[in-house]
Protein backbone atom coordinates (compact mmCIF):
# COMPACT_ATOMS: atom_id res chain seq x y z
CA UNK A 1 0.00 0.00 0.00
CA UNK A 2 1.40 3.36 -0.97
CA UNK A 3 1.79 6.19 1.52
CA UNK A 4 -0.76 8.28 -0.36
CA UNK A 5 -3.42 5.61 0.25
CA UNK A 6 -2.63 5.50 3.95
CA UNK A 7 -2.81 9.31 4.20
CA UNK A 8 -6.14 9.32 2.33
CA UNK A 9 -7.59 6.67 4.67
CA UNK A 10 -6.39 8.58 7.73
CA UNK A 11 -7.86 11.85 6.39
CA UNK A 12 -11.21 10.16 5.69
CA UNK A 13 -11.19 8.72 9.23
CA UNK A 14 -10.44 12.18 10.69
CA UNK A 15 -13.24 13.74 8.60
CA UNK A 16 -15.65 11.07 9.85
CA UNK A 17 -14.62 11.72 13.46
CA UNK A 18 -15.21 15.47 12.99
CA UNK A 19 -18.67 14.85 11.51
CA UNK A 20 -19.51 12.43 14.33
CA UNK A 21 -18.37 14.99 16.92
CA UNK A 22 -20.60 17.68 15.37
CA UNK A 23 -23.57 15.29 15.26
CA UNK A 24 -23.07 14.35 18.92
CA UNK A 25 -22.89 18.05 19.85
CA UNK A 26 -26.14 18.68 17.97
CA UNK A 27 -27.82 15.74 19.70
CA UNK A 28 -26.73 17.01 23.13
CA UNK A 29 -28.05 20.52 22.37
CA UNK A 30 -31.35 19.15 21.06
CA UNK A 31 -31.76 17.10 24.25
CA UNK A 32 -31.16 20.21 26.40
CA UNK A 33 -33.71 22.13 24.34
CA UNK A 34 -36.21 19.27 24.65
CA UNK A 35 -35.84 19.17 28.43
CA UNK A 36 -36.27 22.96 28.67
CA UNK A 37 -39.42 22.76 26.54
CA UNK A 38 -40.82 20.05 28.80
CA UNK A 39 -40.21 22.31 31.80
CA UNK A 40 -41.81 25.33 30.11
CA UNK A 41 -44.83 23.37 28.87
CA UNK A 42 -45.36 22.00 32.36
CA UNK A 43 -45.40 25.52 33.76
CA UNK A 44 -47.82 26.64 31.03
CA UNK A 45 -50.13 23.74 31.85
CA UNK A 46 -50.08 24.67 35.54
CA UNK A 47 -50.87 28.29 34.69
CA UNK A 48 -53.80 27.26 32.52
CA UNK A 49 -55.16 25.04 35.28
CA UNK A 50 -54.88 27.86 37.82
CA UNK A 51 -56.52 30.50 35.60
CA UNK A 52 -59.48 28.47 34.32
CA UNK A 53 -61.61 29.61 37.27
CA UNK A 54 -61.02 33.31 36.54
CA UNK A 55 -63.22 33.46 33.44
CA UNK A 56 -66.42 34.27 35.34
CA UNK A 57 -64.61 36.94 37.37
CA UNK A 58 -63.29 38.65 34.24
CA UNK A 59 -66.70 38.54 32.53
CA UNK A 60 -68.30 40.08 35.64
CA UNK A 61 -65.75 42.90 35.60
CA UNK A 62 -66.42 43.46 31.88
CA UNK A 63 -70.17 43.70 32.52
CA UNK A 64 -69.63 46.17 35.38
CA UNK A 65 -67.36 48.31 33.19
CA UNK A 66 -69.88 48.37 30.33
CA UNK A 67 -72.70 49.36 32.72
CA UNK A 68 -70.54 52.07 34.32
CA UNK A 69 -69.57 53.41 30.92
CA UNK A 70 -73.20 53.66 29.79
CA UNK A 71 -74.21 55.31 33.09
CA UNK A 72 -71.40 57.85 32.73
CA UNK A 73 -72.43 58.59 29.15
CA UNK A 74 -76.04 59.15 30.24
CA UNK A 75 -74.88 61.47 33.04
CA UNK A 76 -72.82 63.52 30.60
CA UNK A 77 -75.83 63.82 28.27
CA UNK A 78 -78.06 65.00 31.13
CA UNK A 79 -75.44 67.55 32.18
CA UNK A 80 -75.21 68.89 28.63
CA UNK A 81 -79.00 69.27 28.57
CA UNK A 82 -78.96 71.21 31.85
CA UNK A 83 -76.21 73.51 30.63
CA UNK A 84 -78.26 74.62 27.61
CA UNK A 85 -77.49 72.06 24.97
CA UNK A 86 -80.40 71.03 22.72
CA UNK A 87 -82.41 74.33 22.75
CA UNK A 88 -84.78 75.07 19.86
CA UNK A 89 -85.56 78.36 18.12
CA UNK A 90 -88.48 79.22 20.47
CA UNK A 91 -86.33 78.80 23.55
CA UNK A 92 -87.82 75.52 24.72
CA UNK A 93 -85.34 72.79 25.28
CA UNK A 94 -85.91 69.45 23.66
CA UNK A 95 -85.00 66.51 25.80
CA UNK A 96 -82.56 64.20 24.12
CA UNK A 97 -83.23 60.51 24.55
CA UNK A 98 -80.91 58.78 26.96
CA UNK A 99 -78.65 56.32 25.20
CA UNK A 100 -79.34 52.65 25.53
CA UNK A 101 -76.68 50.70 27.40
CA UNK A 102 -74.42 48.80 25.04
CA UNK A 103 -75.20 45.13 24.50
CA UNK A 104 -73.45 42.75 26.84
CA UNK A 105 -70.23 42.05 25.00
CA UNK A 106 -67.79 40.61 27.49
CA UNK A 107 -65.06 40.22 24.89
CA UNK A 108 -64.80 43.92 23.92
CA UNK A 109 -63.35 46.70 26.05
CA UNK A 110 -63.38 50.37 25.13
CA UNK A 111 -60.83 52.86 26.30
CA UNK A 112 -62.46 56.26 26.77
Amino acid sequence: MKPQHVVSIVLVAVALLVVVAFLVAIIVELRRTYLRLITILGAVGDTIDKTNDLEHVVSGIAEDLAYGQSALGAAVDRLEQRLGGGSTSNGASTPEPTPEPPPNRGDIFTNY
